[in-house]
């Protein structure tokens, strides 16, 4: 179960004290098999959500969606656009 944490992670990714990770390693053997499945599922998630959340955002997609929030015509319906696709 401790490589369960360790196999995906970097310390730069996770960073875990050693007592957390004991706590966690724990818990983890306490839980029937199927759900440890789905806790490595969640923390891949969390993992992913973190990364993404860490991540900056380029100047020009900051610049295009400001341009958007900015522009006073009606936001554009996605469907209606498909249905103008579909129909050419």
């Amino acid at each position: 179960m401790l490589l369960l944490l360790k196999r995906k992670y970097t310390t730069s990714t996770l960073i875990m004290t050693a007592t957390a990770l004991k706590q966690v390693n724990k818990k983890l053997k306490n839980l029937p098999d199927a759900l440890v499945e789905e806790v490595e599922k969640y923390i891949d998630f969390l993992a992913f959500k973190y990364k993404q959340e860490s991540e900056q955002v380029p100047q020009w997609h900051k610049d295009i969606v400001l341009r958007r929030i900015n522009d006073p015509q009606e936001p554009v319906d996605a469907f209606d656009m498909l249905e103008d696709l579909d129909s050419e």
